[in-house]
Protein backbone atom coordinates (compact mmCIF):
# COMPACT_ATOMS: atom_id res chain seq x y z
CA UNK A 1 0.00 0.00 0.00
CA UNK A 2 1.38 3.39 -0.99
CA UNK A 3 1.85 6.21 1.53
CA UNK A 4 1.05 9.79 0.51
CA UNK A 5 2.69 12.79 2.17
CA UNK A 6 0.77 16.04 1.94
CA UNK A 7 2.99 19.02 2.73
CA UNK A 8 1.38 22.26 3.90
CA UNK A 9 3.26 25.54 4.32
CA UNK A 10 1.82 27.96 6.86
CA UNK A 11 2.59 31.39 8.28
CA UNK A 12 0.09 33.49 10.20
CA UNK A 13 -2.76 31.60 8.56
CA UNK A 14 -5.18 30.96 11.43
CA UNK A 15 -8.08 32.02 9.18
CA UNK A 16 -7.28 29.55 6.39
CA UNK A 17 -5.48 26.56 7.93
CA UNK A 18 -8.64 24.89 9.27
CA UNK A 19 -10.09 24.41 5.79
CA UNK A 20 -6.90 22.70 4.64
CA UNK A 21 -6.73 20.53 7.75
CA UNK A 22 -10.33 19.39 7.27
CA UNK A 23 -9.77 18.69 3.56
CA UNK A 24 -6.77 16.46 4.25
CA UNK A 25 -8.31 14.80 7.30
CA UNK A 26 -11.50 13.87 5.44
CA UNK A 27 -9.77 12.11 2.54
CA UNK A 28 -11.07 8.59 2.02
CA UNK A 29 -7.54 7.32 1.40
CA UNK A 30 -6.19 6.10 4.73
CA UNK A 31 -2.41 6.10 4.31
CA UNK A 32 -1.73 9.83 4.51
CA UNK A 33 0.85 11.82 6.46
CA UNK A 34 0.10 15.53 6.80
CA UNK A 35 3.41 17.37 7.16
CA UNK A 36 3.04 21.01 8.20
CA UNK A 37 5.93 23.46 7.90
CA UNK A 38 5.25 26.65 9.87
CA UNK A 39 7.20 29.82 9.23
CA UNK A 40 7.21 31.08 12.84
CA UNK A 41 3.57 32.15 12.91
CA UNK A 42 2.77 34.90 15.40
CA UNK A 43 -0.99 34.37 15.42
CA UNK A 44 -3.02 31.30 16.50
CA UNK A 45 -2.08 29.09 13.55
CA UNK A 46 -0.28 26.50 15.67
CA UNK A 47 -3.03 26.51 18.29
CA UNK A 48 -5.59 25.84 15.55
CA UNK A 49 -3.56 22.88 14.31
CA UNK A 50 -3.16 21.40 17.79
CA UNK A 51 -6.87 21.83 18.54
CA UNK A 52 -7.94 20.12 15.31
CA UNK A 53 -8.93 16.46 15.61
CA UNK A 54 -6.93 15.16 12.65
CA UNK A 55 -7.81 11.69 11.37
CA UNK A 56 -4.49 11.31 9.55
CA UNK A 57 -0.92 11.31 10.84
CA UNK A 58 -0.08 14.98 11.41
CA UNK A 59 3.45 16.30 11.95
CA UNK A 60 4.24 19.95 12.72
CA UNK A 61 7.71 21.36 12.10
CA UNK A 62 9.08 24.87 12.43
CA UNK A 63 10.86 26.18 9.35
CA UNK A 64 14.63 26.14 9.82
CA UNK A 65 15.42 28.93 7.35
CA UNK A 66 13.92 31.86 5.47
CA UNK A 67 11.83 32.04 2.30
CA UNK A 68 9.24 29.97 0.48
CA UNK A 69 11.86 27.85 -1.27
CA UNK A 70 13.38 26.96 2.08
CA UNK A 71 9.94 26.00 3.41
CA UNK A 72 9.38 23.74 0.38
CA UNK A 73 12.73 22.06 1.02
CA UNK A 74 12.00 21.67 4.73
CA UNK A 75 8.87 19.77 3.73
CA UNK A 76 10.73 17.54 1.27
CA UNK A 77 13.41 16.73 3.85
CA UNK A 78 10.70 15.64 6.32
CA UNK A 79 8.88 13.58 3.71
CA UNK A 80 9.15 9.80 3.58
CA UNK A 81 6.00 8.71 1.70
CA UNK A 82 5.85 7.12 -1.75
CA UNK A 83 4.05 10.17 -3.18
CA UNK A 84 4.25 13.85 -2.24
CA UNK A 85 1.67 16.60 -2.76
CA UNK A 86 2.02 20.26 -1.76
CA UNK A 87 -1.24 21.75 -0.49
CA UNK A 88 -0.61 25.08 1.19
CA UNK A 89 -2.72 26.72 3.87
CA UNK A 90 -5.96 27.89 2.28
CA UNK A 91 -5.86 25.32 -0.51
CA UNK A 92 -8.23 22.35 -0.39
CA UNK A 93 -8.88 19.19 -2.35
CA UNK A 94 -11.85 19.06 -4.73
CA UNK A 95 -13.48 16.24 -2.77
CA UNK A 96 -12.72 13.44 -0.31
CA UNK A 97 -11.73 10.90 -2.97
CA UNK A 98 -9.04 12.87 -4.81
CA UNK A 99 -6.03 11.19 -3.17
CA UNK A 100 -7.58 7.78 -3.81
CA UNK A 101 -7.89 8.62 -7.53
CA UNK A 102 -4.27 9.82 -7.63
CA UNK A 103 -2.99 6.61 -6.01
CA UNK A 104 -5.13 4.48 -8.34
CA UNK A 105 -3.56 6.25 -11.33
CA UNK A 106 -0.06 5.81 -9.93
CA UNK A 107 -0.69 2.11 -9.28
CA UNK A 108 -1.88 1.61 -12.85
CA UNK A 109 0.59 3.72 -14.86
CA UNK A 110 3.65 4.00 -12.56
CA UNK A 111 4.38 7.59 -13.57
CA UNK A 112 7.22 9.53 -11.95
CA UNK A 113 5.16 12.68 -11.50
CA UNK A 114 1.77 13.92 -12.57
CA UNK A 115 -0.53 16.90 -12.39
CA UNK A 116 -4.25 17.37 -12.76
CA UNK A 117 -6.77 20.15 -13.15
CA UNK A 118 -7.18 23.06 -10.76
CA UNK A 119 -9.89 25.53 -9.83
CA UNK A 120 -8.45 28.91 -8.86
CA UNK A 121 -10.48 30.77 -6.24
CA UNK A 122 -10.42 34.39 -5.02
CA UNK A 123 -9.98 35.17 -1.32
CA UNK A 124 -13.72 35.08 -0.45
CA UNK A 125 -14.61 32.45 -3.04
CA UNK A 126 -16.86 34.57 -5.26
CA UNK A 127 -14.59 34.31 -8.29
CA UNK A 128 -13.55 30.91 -9.66
CA UNK A 129 -11.72 29.76 -12.77
CA UNK A 130 -11.49 26.16 -13.93
CA UNK A 131 -7.99 25.40 -15.28
CA UNK A 132 -8.58 22.41 -17.55
CA UNK A 133 -6.01 19.80 -18.50
CA UNK A 134 -3.95 20.13 -21.67
CA UNK A 135 -4.68 17.85 -24.63
CA UNK A 136 -1.03 16.77 -24.65
CA UNK A 137 2.26 17.72 -23.03
CA UNK A 138 4.97 19.81 -24.69
CA UNK A 139 7.96 21.59 -23.20
CA UNK A 140 6.92 24.75 -25.04
CA UNK A 141 4.19 25.25 -22.44
CA UNK A 142 6.93 26.51 -20.11
CA UNK A 143 7.75 29.42 -22.44
CA UNK A 144 4.73 31.44 -21.38
CA UNK A 145 4.81 30.91 -17.63
CA UNK A 146 4.36 28.02 -15.26
CA UNK A 147 1.81 25.65 -16.86
CA UNK A 148 1.58 23.53 -13.69
CA UNK A 149 -0.08 24.43 -10.38
CA UNK A 150 1.83 22.82 -7.51
CA UNK A 151 -1.45 22.37 -5.61
CA UNK A 152 -2.48 19.84 -8.25
CA UNK A 153 0.89 18.15 -8.72
CA UNK A 154 2.06 14.85 -7.27
CA UNK A 155 5.68 13.69 -7.18
CA UNK A 156 7.01 10.20 -6.59
CA UNK A 157 10.01 9.83 -4.31
CA UNK A 158 11.82 8.34 -7.29
CA UNK A 159 11.81 11.58 -9.27
CA UNK A 160 12.35 13.77 -6.21
CA UNK A 161 15.66 12.00 -5.60
CA UNK A 162 16.70 12.82 -9.17
CA UNK A 163 15.48 16.44 -9.25
CA UNK A 164 16.87 17.42 -5.87
CA UNK A 165 15.64 20.41 -3.88
CA UNK A 166 14.02 23.71 -4.79
CA UNK A 167 16.37 26.56 -5.68
CA UNK A 168 16.31 28.81 -2.63
CA UNK A 169 18.06 31.60 -4.54
CA UNK A 170 14.85 32.15 -6.52
CA UNK A 171 12.63 34.46 -4.38
CA UNK A 172 9.40 33.64 -6.25
CA UNK A 173 8.30 31.04 -8.81
CA UNK A 174 10.77 28.49 -7.52
CA UNK A 175 8.21 25.81 -8.42
CA UNK A 176 8.45 26.97 -12.07
CA UNK A 177 12.17 26.25 -12.11
CA UNK A 178 11.67 23.01 -10.18
CA UNK A 179 9.04 21.78 -12.65
CA UNK A 180 11.31 22.50 -15.60
CA UNK A 181 14.06 20.39 -14.03
CA UNK A 182 11.57 17.59 -13.36
CA UNK A 183 10.30 17.71 -16.95
CA UNK A 184 13.85 17.31 -18.29
CA UNK A 185 13.98 13.98 -16.45
CA UNK A 186 10.49 12.78 -17.33
CA UNK A 187 7.42 14.31 -18.90
CA UNK A 188 4.59 14.73 -16.38
CA UNK A 189 1.64 12.41 -16.66
CA UNK A 190 -1.60 14.29 -17.33
CA UNK A 191 -4.36 13.50 -14.84
CA UNK A 192 -7.69 14.34 -16.43
CA UNK A 193 -9.61 15.22 -13.29
CA UNK A 194 -9.62 18.22 -10.91
CA UNK A 195 -7.47 17.94 -7.81
CA UNK A 196 -7.61 21.15 -5.81
CA UNK A 197 -9.08 24.57 -5.21
CA UNK A 198 -6.16 27.01 -5.38
CA UNK A 199 -6.26 30.18 -3.28
CA UNK A 200 -5.10 32.94 -5.67
CA UNK A 201 -4.67 35.65 -3.03
CA UNK A 202 -1.14 34.55 -2.11
CA UNK A 203 2.08 36.49 -2.62
CA UNK A 204 2.96 35.01 -6.02
CA UNK A 205 -0.43 36.11 -7.36
CA UNK A 206 0.15 39.69 -6.20
CA UNK A 207 3.79 40.36 -7.12
CA UNK A 208 3.06 39.67 -10.77
CA UNK A 209 5.72 41.92 -12.32
CA UNK A 210 8.44 40.48 -10.10
CA UNK A 211 7.28 37.01 -11.16
CA UNK A 212 7.43 38.14 -14.80
CA UNK A 213 11.10 39.15 -14.46
CA UNK A 214 12.00 35.90 -12.68
CA UNK A 215 10.27 33.88 -15.40
CA UNK A 216 12.39 35.68 -17.99
CA UNK A 217 15.60 34.80 -16.17
CA UNK A 218 14.66 31.14 -15.70
CA UNK A 219 13.40 30.79 -19.26
CA UNK A 220 16.69 32.07 -20.72
CA UNK A 221 18.59 29.59 -18.56
CA UNK A 222 16.75 26.52 -19.84
CA UNK A 223 15.43 27.43 -23.30
CA UNK A 224 17.67 28.69 -26.09
CA UNK A 225 15.65 30.94 -28.37
CA UNK A 226 16.66 33.55 -30.89
CA UNK A 227 16.49 37.24 -29.85
CA UNK A 228 13.36 37.65 -31.95
CA UNK A 229 11.74 34.61 -30.30
CA UNK A 230 12.63 35.95 -26.85
CA UNK A 231 11.12 39.33 -27.71
CA UNK A 232 7.91 37.71 -28.95
CA UNK A 233 7.62 35.44 -25.90
CA UNK A 234 8.36 38.30 -23.47
CA UNK A 235 5.74 40.50 -25.14
CA UNK A 236 3.08 37.81 -24.80
CA UNK A 237 4.09 37.17 -21.18
CA UNK A 238 3.97 40.89 -20.40
CA UNK A 239 0.43 41.14 -21.75
CA UNK A 240 -0.57 38.17 -19.59
CA UNK A 241 1.12 39.82 -16.60
CA UNK A 242 -0.82 43.05 -17.09
CA UNK A 243 -4.05 41.05 -17.20
CA UNK A 244 -3.06 39.32 -13.95
CA UNK A 245 -2.30 42.70 -12.40
CA UNK A 246 -5.76 43.98 -13.33
CA UNK A 247 -7.28 40.90 -11.68
CA UNK A 248 -5.55 41.46 -8.31
CA UNK A 249 -8.44 43.42 -6.71
CA UNK A 250 -10.89 40.70 -7.72
CA UNK A 251 -8.66 37.98 -6.25
CA UNK A 252 -8.07 39.90 -3.03
CA UNK A 253 -11.56 41.23 -2.23
CA UNK A 254 -14.13 38.92 -3.85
Amino acid sequence: MYTVDIITLTKNSEDSIKATLFSVSSQSYKHINHIIIDGSSEDKTIDSIHEFNHEKNCFIHQQSGIGIGNAFNNGLKKSFGDLVIFLNSGDIFIDKDVVTKIVDSYSMYHWLWAFGETISVSRKGYFKRYIKQYDSWTQELFLYGNPICHQSTCFSQEILKKVGLYNEDVPLEMDYEFNIRASLISEPYLLEFPISYYDTSGISSVKVFKSFKIHQQIRKRYFFNTPFQNLRISTICLIKTVKRFIMIPIKQYL
